[in-house]
């Protein structure tokens, strides 16, 4: 009896000892966080901001949550050590709120945020047929396709294709009328800071010519360029210095002029940014491709130093929920769309409208100086419109109105757990960026900025409400050969 608490003694230390280092030293390389609201965490750090969050609530079966009402919301994460992967679970409930996203923050300066599908009421609530393939889903009213690649080979009309986080190949959506010869001249419209638009090439080159004055309205330098992409790959650029004033005098000291020729190319769609800030107005703009469509934001300048009077504004778009906003007492006016009419009536409000119509339509601004935010395209001619890209599914997409028969959806598989649906979305850390953080304890950079976002949940009075966020980060396991470098690395920067 002796003999065995004697090898009790030794062997419980040991297995105490075993277990605190697989956890610790995490052998298996596999970590696993969980916070429930209310709770304190060292690794989550709440949610924020506080104005957009409600006082801690319980339900009847005890489970605590905070309501939300705005958006987005911020949560800071601190992982428990340097991981590849996150692998995140977040416990909400909501009766009128569609679409819930989670997005990791890549760049908070440039507000670059990687979002992904979380929950999607719009899509769970379709009674079409569904085929699902791990996290791509297609959706069918009438099941005429087998699966997603039938789709790609022998793809339907653009216009009755809905995509949510999913993108078509771009050999499935560029037809050989959009590449015949001939170009896009804007003259009419001034556009201020940056833009983005697509165009179209069977394969030739092009030219790009954009006329632009610095108008140095804010203190500080004014840098300009173009980018042209095909697919992620750069394949032109051209740039240009500040006109050498940095003051904020109100006027500009000439206009000036960038040119680009555009090589190289394969068949297919182009994207060209018009890399800029607010102190530039592109007051023409050129190329020598038939079609040129901006990507659902314009900023439609004043003309006050350009012109001695404002000149009306047409544009053609495809959107079906407009936002219009101006800044100054000048842009205040009566814009058309299609038959409707939208009375901007006070600067520093948003307007938004919803299209009557179905297919393009257009906008008319009889004075600029308005900013247009849209869920579309954009065109300053009818013949230069042209979307090689199907609808993109959001919070108000109307399926029915638009004739939509197809969705290609990336949407993981929720879960229900009492009355909390469980969204689900991975993140690949290295490219995410890292608020603060101590590198003596191994950390690079601190902690992940994750945001949760609830697209117009103010304009519809929605709440959400979240019970619980589960993250398990993930990296190659340990040998014990790993354990023991790790083991003498800390015993070193503990006696330093």
């Amino acid at each position: 009896m002796k003999a065995l608490l004697n090898i009790l003694v030794l062997l419980v230390p040991i297995i105490l000892f075993g277990w605190v280092s697989f956890v610790y030293l995490d052998l298996d390389g596999t970590t696993t966080i969980v916070w429930e609201a209310g709770d304190n965490s060292a690794f989550v750090h709440g949610l924020r901001p506080t104005g957009r969050v409600g006082a801690l609530q319980t339900t009847a079966d005890g489970d605590a949550y905070f309501p939300i009402d705005g958006d987005p919301v911020y949560v800071s994460v601190t992982p428990p050590g340097n991981y590849e992967t996150v692998d995140m679970r977040v416990w909400v409930k909501t009766e009128d709120q569609p679409i819930i996203e989670l997005g990791a923050t890549v760049n908070a300066v440039a507000g670059q945020i990687d979002l992904r599908p979380l929950v999607n009421t719009v899509l769970d609530g379709l009674d079409w047929v569904q085929e699902r393939r791990d996290s791509i889903v297609l959706y069918q009213r009438v099941g005429t396709y087998e699966d997603v690649a039938s789709i790609l080979q022998d793809p339907p009309s653009l216009s009755t294709i809905a995509t949510y986080h999913y993108a078509l190949p771009e050999d499935n959506v560029v037809p050989r009328a959009w590449t015949y010869n001939g170009f896009v001249r804007q003259t009419q419209v001034s556009l201020r800071g940056f833009h983005e638009f697509v165009t179209v090439t069977n394969g030739r080159g092009f030219s790009i010519d954009a006329l632009y004055m610095d108008m140095n309205r804010n203190p500080g330098a004014d840098p300009v360029a173009i980018r042209v992409f095909q697919g992620q790959e750069l394949v032109a650029e051209v740039k240009a210095d500040d006109d050498g004033v940095t003051d904020d005098t109100n006027a500009a000291i000439d206009r000036r002029t960038l040119h680009l020729d555009v090589v190289g190319l394969q068949a297919g769609l182009v994207k060209v940014e018009l890399n800029a800030g607010n102190d530039i107005y592109w007051r023409e703009l050129s190329t020598t491709l038939p079609k040129l469509t901006y990507t659902k934001n314009v900023f439609v300048g004043d003309e006050v130093g350009y012109l001695d009077d404002p000149r009306p504004v047409e544009l053609w778009t495809d959107a079906q929920h407009i936002t219009l906003f101006t800044r100054h007492a000048e842009g205040v006016q009566t814009v058309s769309l299609g038959g409707q009419t939208i009375e901007i009536a006070v600067p520093h409000e948003q307007y938004a409208v919803e299209n009557a119509h179905v297919g393009v339509t257009k906008l008319t601004i009889p004075k600029g100086d308005l900013l247009v935010v849209t869920d579309g395209r954009v065109a300053f001619s009818q013949d230069a419109f042209f979307n090689p890209f199907p609808v993109q599914l959001n919070d108000r997409t109307n399926v029915d109105k638009l004739g939509i028969d197809t969705i290609i959806a990336t949407y993981p598989q929720t879960q229900a757990d009492g009355p909390w649906t469980v969204g689900q979305a991975q993140f690949w850390l290295p490219p995410l960026e890292r608020e603060g953080g101590d590198a003596d304890q191994g950390l690079k950079d601190g902690s992940y900025r994750f945001v949760l976002s609830f697209p117009n949940i103010a304009e519809r009075g929605a709440t959400v409400d979240v019970h619980k966020i589960e993250l398990t980060f993930t990296r190659p396991g340990r040998s014990l050969g790993d354990v023991f470098s790790l083991m003498l690395k800390k015993i070193s920067q503990a006696l330093k």
